[in-house]
Order: structure tokens, then sequence, then C-alpha cells
């Protein structure tokens, strides 16, 4: 397990999965343990519509533009600490 994925899951407000590497309030978390693996943690979250969330390192929150995240997509911190609120899908 990652170290942000061990600490996200000791926050106590994500829950473990299967299909994704946690969930935050039903929605699906994807971790990213660097900037370099943005692209492919978007990719997975396409699978849902792109709602859900990114798992970030707080730290590393300023290399990247979250205007470029989908609307849809929320940012989470290691401490489950919501950065950016998801859009909850239509059904």
């Amino acid at each position: 397990m990652s170290n942000l994925k061990e600490q996200i899951i000791n926050s106590g407000k994500v829950k473990n999965s299967e299909e994704w590497d946690a969930t935050y309030n039903k929605l699906p978390v994807v971790i990213v343990e660097s900037i370099t693996a943005l692209s492919e943690a978007l990719e997975k979250l396409d699978s849902v519509g792109g709602y859900g969330y990114l798992c970030i390192w707080k730290k590393d929150l300023f290399l990247f533009n979250m205007k470029l995240v989908s609307k849809r997509c929320g940012v989470i911190d290691e401490n489950a600490n919501i950065l950016k609120a998801a859009r909850i899908p239509k059904n």
C-alpha cells in the first residue's frame, strides 16, 4: 500500500474499495502519488463520467492548475480534507 493511500485510509473519512483506491461519500477516489500520474488518474475517473475524487499530497497542490480538472471531479488531500468539491451524478 502506498504512503498516500495508507494515510488517507487512516484518516477515517474514506473507505477501502476493491474497484477503486478508496471511496469518499460513495464516490470513487483515485490516488495521485505524483503529478506525472495525474492523466492516468483522470482516465480512470472517466470510466464513471468523471465523478469522483483525486487524492493528492497537499504539498503538491501548487503543481497543477485546478481549472484543468473536470468540474465533476473533486480533489482531497492526504487527510481526506476537501480541496475541491466533486459534483454528485444525477441518477
